[in-house]
């Protein structure tokens, strides 16, 4: 769940970037050269951004989802452990014959 929020905004964060950056270049006055040339270099940021932002999640994949896999594995040993204690509890003792 965090994960979606993160992406959203991430998301949201970056197309207000892009949009801003576009009207920023859009409404100053220069030639069209200029404009292309100012175009290009805020499509190159954000793209070197988006690419950071990128590698950032997925080192923090690399590092967050062993120890995620270990925990959970640790709740089904936990889990299979409380299954048959309760198992063994619940046993009905067997009655051996002729008693």
């Amino acid at each position: 769940m965090a994960s979606d929020r993160n992406d959203t905004g991430l998301a949201l964060f970056l197309t207000g970037l892009a949009l801003g950056a576009i009207a920023g270049v859009l409404l100053a006055p220069a030639s069209g050269a200029e404009t292309r040339r100012k175009i290009a270099e805020k499509a190159r940021s954000l793209r070197e951004e988006a690419e950071e932002e990128f590698e950032e999640g997925l080192e923090h994949l690399k590092h967050d989802i062993p120890a995620k896999k270990e925990r959970y594995a640790e709740a089904v040993r936990e889990g299979w452990k409380a299954f048959r204690t309760t198992l063994e509890k619940d046993r009905i003792p067997s009655v051996p014959p002729g008693a």
